[in-house]
């Protein structure tokens, strides 16, 4: 009697929780919090070339992000060596002039007024190596004795003659005479030829000294520059 009566028991009470089970809601995904509280699992070598290659994507996506990100600056051209200024030299005021007319040279009056000084070519023109000026002085004309620390002197005599001290040694000039000074001696002139006044090309290696030219009025108009 007993055992025949707990068996439909059983029965009847397995069938209604298989029933409860049956109608409970499908379990819903963990919340946030629970997410959160979850350890994250350490980074694989795979999931780190995943994000590697996903950056790409994320840059062009994002335009600002991309911006602020540092790029390397593109590479300058090199400068021609022609072009490049030499060591010591002041650099060029505008660009390099091949052709300067002596009427568009800059010319003051020098020597207390009875010389002249025409500045052909000297940085302002863009020769940065050397200097060119046209000296004119008047008979008994004198250049105190001074000295140029870092440029050599070249003249060339075209007209007149002169007595120069260069280094305690009176050297006489004149006419078709080439003068060599270098950097750092000593030196003076007094135009010693009567009826005609000194003409020489001046040259400076080094440009420089010739900028004491421009300390005298200008004789003639700067032609519009």
């Amino acid at each position: 009697m007993r055992s025949r009566f707990l068996i439909p028991v059983l029965a009847a009470g397995l069938g209604t929780a298989t029933l409860a089970w049956a109608r409970e809601p499908a379990p819903q995904a963990a919340s946030a919090s629970t997410k959160s509280a979850t350890p994250a699992s350490p980074p694989t070598a795979s999931s780190a070339k995943s994000a590697a290659a996903s950056q790409p994507a994320a840059s062009s996506a994002n335009p600002a992000a991309a911006a602020q990100r540092p790029t390397s600056a593109p590479a300058k051209p090199a400068t021609p060596a022609s072009q490049q200024a030499a060591p010591g030299a002041a650099p060029a005021s505008g660009a390099v002039r091949y052709r300067v007319p002596t009427s568009e040279a800059p010319r003051h009056i020098i020597a207390g007024g009875k010389g002249r000084a025409t500045l052909l070519l000297n940085p302002s023109t863009g020769a940065t190596a050397a200097s060119m000026t046209l000296l004119e002085l008047q008979p008994g004309a004198e250049v105190p004795e001074h000295v140029h620390d870092t440029s050599a002197e070249i003249l060339y005599i075209e007209d007149g003659a002169a007595e120069m001290t260069v280094s305690g040694e009176k050297v006489r000039v004149a006419k078709g005479d080439a003068v060599y000074i270098p950097a750092g001696v000593k030196h003076s002139a007094r135009v010693v030829s009567p009826d005609a006044a000194l003409k020489a090309v001046q040259v400076y290696a080094g440009p420089g000294p010739e900028l004491r030219f421009t300390q005298g009025p200008r004789e003639n108009p700067p032609h519009g520059r």
